[in-house]
């Protein structure tokens, strides 16, 4: 009985205990449903609102292009029209699925074998090689992103929550098709462009919906790295990666022989690199935008006066001739302005390497002008009366301990204005300074565009101030504007994409600056200089006029310079009336060869530019005769300060071939 009653005892201690580790159980599976549900609640009210999902938080694109639709860059974030899945060709998603989530149709947001696969994949490796997230993990990290809810670095717990919480939601709320159909429209694929009809509008210049293969492997592969393998600045690099791409579709099925598609689309992109001297004009018309419109909150096309075949042309010119001439002439950095005699900037290289330096040396870059400053001095001499053919002293002139000299130029005594500005004898510019008083000069250069500052002091007319290459090259427009006041001008139209005007240029009616005896002058004297003086290697038409000009010392130049103007001529080649300003130096302090002036690289890019792409032969400078033509009747002297002597100038054109 004691027997019995002892067991009875420890059965019931045993049900007691039993009990209470199921109380304690059900109490814990209560307290941890209900800790859970908060912290999901916690998290959930952070969840961004999926009405918006449709919308884009973005800054409103700006596409610069020309008046023939090229586009030459676009700033902002640039979307295009939605495009569905059901629309495109099965290859473009297919691509996306092979590089980014191959598995997408057979999960529910969170792919648990992609993640244990990649976890070992990175265990093998010893480093991070391989991502787990899904497609629509990324579409829910984009959302959280987009709404401002994180940063685009942002690698908390609390965010990787969230993205796996708004990936479910999104599965149950939406069909597979609908989540990659909004992914494909908001991915980012480089250069400010979002969706892959903006991708294929940019990349190659047609809609999704036509992409091919080897097409939409390219896009496909930018997911990895945009700017490291976009086509439009890294066509090599794209082309590898798109190797990869299609290798990834045929693994996982999508197509049956990768190398065949590869084969076909290797030569897409051979020329869809995109020309960064574009960027040095777009860049400079982003600056101009503000001055037309009051507000840029939409997004904008900007057509523009840039010709694209000019500038394709003036880019290889500036290039060839710097790779060719710079190492020897100790000059680095060359820039080119062409522009109509109105104004209407068509070509624009502000340097030699965009990606090494976006300072636009040609509108930014303050440079002494030198001699080619002598176009102002003369034009107020012509202005006060003076002639081509009047005579005046040449010798030296001495003030104080200022003996300012020609580098060659022998005193003759007497000589005519004409000729002393063919050959820019300095003491000849610094005598019609004293004599119509720099007062004068100065209000002809600001009648004409120099905005810079300047002093009333001799020294002015040997270009002692400081101007841009594009304010000099507008202030000798005026000379072929037929004397008419001439502002540079870049934007011929602004619109939105739904097609309303913003701005339009009309036709201006401008001031004459210049009148009709002074300016015939003038332009007598321009000619002169390239007929038979320091610009004789732009002799390419009697209707070539010009101005060279050179800052420096007997230890080197600083700053070489060519502004010249060709007019329309029957049966002529190449390119006709246009203004052309060059400029030629270092950004350093560091001095130029004496050989390097304003009659030599300068006037020879410029000829080389007016030649055209049909006559300038291939990828090198034009031959040496082709530079000095028959019109010439005898070899010019060379007699600005700083102008090299021209036996050594010819002999380094004969060493570069």
């Amino acid at each position: 009985m004691a027997l019995k009653k002892k067991t009875k005892i420890k059965k019931n201690k045993k049900k007691s205990f039993l009990g209470l580790v199921g109380r304690f159980c059900l109490l814990a599976s209560i307290w941890g449903t209900i800790l859970i549900g908060l912290i999901l609640l916690w998290f959930i009210q952070d969840l961004p609102d999926l009405n918006k999902l449709q919308s884009n938080v973005r800054t409103p694109s700006i596409t610069i292009q020309t008046l023939d639709g090229t586009v030459i860059n676009t700033y902002g974030d640039v979307f295009d029209e939605m495009v569905r899945i059901q629309d495109l060709p099965a290859h473009v998603p297919q691509a996306l699925m092979a590089v980014e989530d191959r598995r997408f149709y057979y999960h529910f947001g969170v792919d648990f074998l992609g993640i244990i696969r990649a976890a070992y994949q990175n265990y093998r490796a010893k480093r991070v090689v391989q991502g787990a997230s899904t497609l629509t993990q990324q579409l829910a990290k984009d959302l959280l992103i987009r709404q401002g809810l994180f940063e685009i670095n942002d690698r908390s717990i609390k965010r990787k929550v969230l993205d796996v919480l708004l990936a479910v939601w999104l599965e149950w709320k939406f069909s597979k098709d609908e989540i990659l159909t909004m992914y494909l429209n908001r991915v980012y694929l480089g250069g400010g462009t979002y969706g892959i009809e903006a991708a294929s509008q940019r990349y190659f210049n047609k809609s999704a919906r036509e992409l091919t293969v080897f097409e939409a492997a390219v896009i496909a592969g930018l997911m990895k790295a945009p700017t490291r393998y976009s086509p439009s600045s890294n066509p090599e690099k794209a082309r590898e990666r798109a190797k990869i791409v299609l290798q990834l579709m045929q693994e996982a099925g999508f197509i049956n022989d990768a190398q065949k598609y590869f084969n076909e689309g290797m030569h897409v992109l051979e020329s869809n690199k995109q020309e960064t001297s574009f960027k040095y004009f777009s860049d400079w018309i982003m600056e101009l935008i503000p001055n037309f419109i009051n507000t840029m909150d939409r997004d904008l096309i900007v057509v523009t006066t840039l010709d694209p075949t000019m500038q394709r042309h003036a880019d290889r010119v500036c290039l060839d001739y710097i790779a060719d001439m710079g190492s020897k002439l100790k000059t680095s950095q060359l820039s080119l302005l062409a522009m109509s005699p109105d104004g209407a900037v068509r070509t624009m290289v502000g340097g030699q390497d965009y990606k090494k330096s976006q300072f636009n040396r040609a509108v930014s870059a303050k440079r002494q002008p030198g001699s080619s400053f002598k176009m102002f001095t003369y034009l107020a001499a012509m202005e006060e009366g003076m002639s081509p053919e009047d005579m005046i002293d040449d010798s030296p002139v001495v003030i104080g301990n200022w003996r300012p000299s020609n580098y060659t130029y022998k005193v003759q005594g007497e000589i005519s204005l004409c000729n002393a500005f063919a050959r820019s004898v300095n003491h000849v510019a610094i005598r019609l300074m004293q004599k119509v008083t720099p007062k004068k000069v100065i209000e002809v250069a600001h009648r004409l565009g120099i905005t810079s500052k300047m002093e009333e002091h001799l020294s002015l007319s040997l270009g002692a101030i400081e101007s841009t290459l594009l304010d000099l090259t507008t202030a000798f427009a005026t000379y072929a504007n037929q004397g008419c006041a001439v502002w540079p001008y870049g934007i011929l139209e602004i619109r939105d994409k739904d097609g309303t005007i913003l701005y339009r240029r009309e036709e201006q009616q401008t001031q004459t600056v210049i009148k009709p005896e002074p300016l015939a002058k003038m332009r007598t004297l321009l000619r002169a200089v390239i007929g038979g003086g320091s610009g004789f290697r732009a002799n390419l038409s009697p209707t070539v006029m010009g101005k060279t000009g050179t800052n420096g010392d007997k230890n080197g130049n600083r700053d070489a310079w060519f502004f010249s103007m060709r007019e329309p001529i029957e049966n002529d080649i190449g390119f006709q009336n246009l203004v052309v300003g060059v400029w030629t130096g270092n950004d350093t302090n560091k001095l130029m060869a004496n050989d390097c002036s304003g009659s030599g690289l300068p006037a020879m890019v410029a000829a080389a530019f007016y030649r055209g792409p049909d006559v300038y032969a291939g990828a090198n400078k034009p031959p040496k005769k082709a530079i000095a033509t028959k019109a010439i009747a005898s070899p010019p002297i060379n007699d600005d300060k700083t102008q090299p002597k021209k036996d050594k100038l010819d002999e380094l054109f004969d060493d570069l071939g």
